[in-house]
């Protein structure tokens, strides 16, 4: 299978959450809204007809970066591999859009930013979508604050992605 790259501009919807594999890895996720629209020219007025919601995955130094730097509201741009998952909760249902970023960095258009060196650490080289507590950090219904997108696109990303099970403790960014 090929893997679909996005890039999507957006904001952070809510504070990133962290945790660890079972293999010792630190994973963050957060959620990030896409306003659609476009200028009307004879009215001279933006006009916006819609909104598309991702839940973003990131690992290693990239997760620990993105949860030392974004909060909620931040303007951010947002590369990676797109996955299309259905979910159920009791009675509900419904589809979500996946991100598993390889890039992720402030939207300089709404602003400025400092930029700050880390070390790398080390890679454990393994298939960080393999791990069940990332999974069940990924898996599952979106927030109940947010919809979830409608597609017929999730067919097949089940049998792609194993089950649900269940996460170390997730910890909300402190500012």
């Amino acid at each position: 299978m090929t893997d679909s790259l996005v890039t999507v501009a957006g904001n952070v919807t809510a504070e990133p959450v962290v945790g660890t594999t079972k293999g010792g890895d630190v994973f963050s996720s957060f959620r990030v809204a896409v306003n659609h629209g476009y200028f009307d020219r004879e009215r001279q007025v933006w006009l916006e007809t819609g909104t598309s919601f991702y839940k973003v995955s990131a690992f290693r130094a990239l997760a620990v970066n993105a949860f030392e730097s974004l909060k909620k509201g931040t303007p951010v741009i947002v590369q990676g591999k797109l996955r299309v998952v259905n979910w159920t909760n009791g009675d509900k249902q419904g589809t979500e859009a996946q991100i598993m970023a390889t890039e992720i960095g402030p939207n300089l258009n709404f602003g400025q930013a400092d930029f700050t060196s880390v070390r790398r650490p080390q890679l454990s080289g393994t298939d960080p979508l393999a791990d069940e507590n990332v999974r069940a950090a990924l898996d599952g219904p979106p927030a109940d604050d947010a919809p979830s997108l409608q597609s017929d696109l999730a067919d097949d990303a089940e049998d792609d992605y194993a089950e649900e099970s269940t996460a170390d403790e997730q910890v909300p960014l402190s500012a």
